[in-house]
C-alpha cells in the first residue's frame, strides 16, 4: 500500500489523557448519583458533534452537570502544568522523529479543541513536527462522520487512499473507513467490538511499532 502521510488521532493516540478523562466523568458522576451505561465510554470516545450531545443529554441528570465536567476536563492550565513528557504514549517522538526524516506529511486531526490540543503538544520536550492540524472546533461534523480526515488530507494536498489514520477510539477508526483511509488502531480504553473490528485495517500494540509498519510497507512498494 502507497502512504504518502500519517494522520494522528491526539487523546489516547498521542497523549495519556483517556484514564484521566474518564475518572473525572466518574468522579462527578458518583457525586451526583449519575449511572453511566455500560458502553458510555465507548460512545463517546473519539467522539463529538450535536450527536454526542444528544446522547450524553439522553442520559438522566447528566446533562445538568455537563458544564462542570467539561471544566475539569478541558482546564488548559492544568493541562499546562503536566511534567514534560509524562502524557506521552509509548513510540509518540520516535515516530514523529521517523516521519519526519523519511519526509511524510503529517497531520493532527482531533475532536478536541485547537487550545487543549496545542496545550497537550507542548508537554513534549521535543517539538513535534507537522503540516496541518484540524480540531473539532475547525469542521462542522464529528467523527464518525469523515469530515475532519477529509479536510486534514485536502490541507496535506494527499489523495485519501494515500493516508494512513492512527486511532484509539471507534468513533476515529469508522471515521477513517467512511474517508477513505486506511486505520491502524493503537489501543489504548477502548476494546474493539464487532463493528470497529470490521472496519479497521491495521492493529498495532504502540506508535513506535508503526515505525516498523512503515518500514515494511516502504520495502513492499
Amino acid at each position: 500500500m502507497k502512504i504518502d502521510a500519517v494522520i494522528f488521532d491526539c487523546d489516547g493516540l498521542m497523549f495519556d489523557t483517556e484514564i484521566v478523562a474518564q475518572q473525572i466523568w466518574r468522579d462527578e458522576g458518583k457525586k451526583y448519583g449519575i449511572t453511566y451505561p455500560e458502553d458510555f465510554f465507548q460512545k463517546i470516545t473519539g467522539a463529538g458533534g450535536r450527536d454526542n450531545a444528544r446522547y450524553i443529554a439522553s442520559i438522566p441528570g447528566l446533562g445538568d452537570i455537563l458544564p462542570k465536567i467539561r471544566a475539569k476536563r478541558f482546564d488548559l492550565e492544568f493541562w499546562r502544568s503536566i511534567n514534560t513528557d509524562c502524557l506521552n504514549r509509548k513510540g509518540l517522538i520516535e515516530l514523529f522523529t521517523y516521519l519526519e526524516e523519511h519526509d511524510y506529511k503529517v497531520a493532527i486531526c482531533s475532536s478536541s479543541a485547537r487550545a487543549y490540543v496545542e496545550a497537550l503538544i507542548n508537554t513534549c520536550s521535543k517539538q513535534l513536527k507537522y503540516d496541518v492540524i484540524v480540531c473539532g472546533d475547525m469542521v462542522t461534523h464529528a467523527k464518525p462522520d469523515p469530515e475532519i480526515f477529509l479536510r486534514g488530507a485536502a490541507e496535506l494536498g494527499v489523495s485519501p487512499k494515500d493516508c494512513l489514520v492512527l486511532e484509539d477510539s471507534k468513533q476515529g477508526i469508522l471515521a477513517a473507513k467512511r474517508a477513505g483511509m486506511r486505520s491502524c488502531f493503537i489501543p489504548d480504553t477502548i476494546v474493539p467490538d464487532d463493528e470497529m473490528k470490521a472496519a479497521l485495517d491495521l492493529q498495532r500494540d504502540s506508535l513506535l511499532d508503526v515505525i516498523a509498519l512503515l518500514e515494511e510497507n516502504r520495502e513492499e512498494v
